[in-house]
């Protein structure tokens, strides 16, 4: 089975050399790495030709696929490196994400995944917070209203993606709409692989100050196009009866979160 790890960039500097020396340290070896680079001014092209043409790198070189091209946000991107990804499954590892050990890809792909109609994912750890934060074994309605898992710790099987790519009009929220369309409209089997996936850094796009009242707008729009209104209203309730405010803070917590992430991961069991 083969995996495309496709690593969108704009200008990464050294978060790029960063992104491909982790993949490189994974013990499984069947996968091509999609570079999708929007047209960078800092000399990503011409230091990965170098990098590439080093006989040492020569191995590695040769699962590296490079389209430098323009595009209009990063899901544009990430929809241009899946037309030209070949791989059974998709993962997406931008600039800055990590696997979080040598022997990730190893772990899912020794699973009899199925290679079609099937969306595979797993835990994250969340370096900001130093927190393992556990997925749910089940994707519910519930999930998919409160929280999906970690981008960067989903496996597509290329079907999923290239059937119905990433909605570019959601300029921070496309993965998430994609994901809850998937569930409750694309009739997607859902496969939790109870493996760490993806050293998530953090700090990203969507968490800068200014994005923060449109990705909870894109967020609205994603669940009212999707899930039900009497199940929103559900969950919704649920939400301020458990206390998610308060919840969220200690998720995000560097103090408390390592606990609440534990007692959270005892519950999903």
């Amino acid at each position: 089975m083969k995996l495309s790890i496709i690593v969108v960039c704009l200008n990464p500097g050294e978060l790029l050399k960063k992104s491909i020396e982790n993949i490189r340290k994974q013990t499984f070896d069947d996968y091509e790495i999609v570079i999708k680079d929007g047209m960078s001014k800092d000399g990503t092209k011409e230091w990965l030709d170098e990098f590439m043409a080093k006989p040492e790198n020569a191995s590695l070189a040769s699962k590296i696929n490079f389209i430098q091209k323009k595009d209009t946000c990063i899901y544009d991107a990430m929809n241009q490196a899946i037309e030209k990804s070949s791989g059974d499954y998709i993962v997406f590892m931008n600039c800055g994400d990590s696997f979080y050990d040598e022997d990730v890809l190893k772990k899912v792909f020794s699973k009899d995944l199925p290679l079609e109609n099937t969306i595979a994912y797993g835990d994250t750890y969340f370096r900001k917070s130093d927190s393992l934060s556990k997925s749910p074994t089940k994707i519910t309605g519930f999930v998919c209203y409160r929280n999906v898992p970690c981008h960067q710790s989903i496996f597509y099987s290329k079907d999923t993606l290239k059937e119905r790519s990433f909605d570019i009009s959601y300029k921070i929220r496309a993965d998430f709409e994609h994901f809850i369309y998937s569930f409750y409209k694309g009739g997607r089997n859902f496969v939790y692989l109870d493996t760490v996936i993806a050293d998530y850094e953090g700090g990203g796009f969507s968490e800068s100050a200014k994005n923060r009242k449109r990705d909870k707008e894109e967020y609205k729009r994603a669940v009212r196009s999707h899930i039900p209104l009497k199940e929103r209203l559900v969950y919704r309730a649920i939400l301020i009866l458990t206390l998610h405010k308060v919840r969220g803070f200690l998720a995000n917590n560097p103090r408390f979160a390592k606990t609440y992430q534990k007692m959270k991961g005892m519950l999903y069991r």
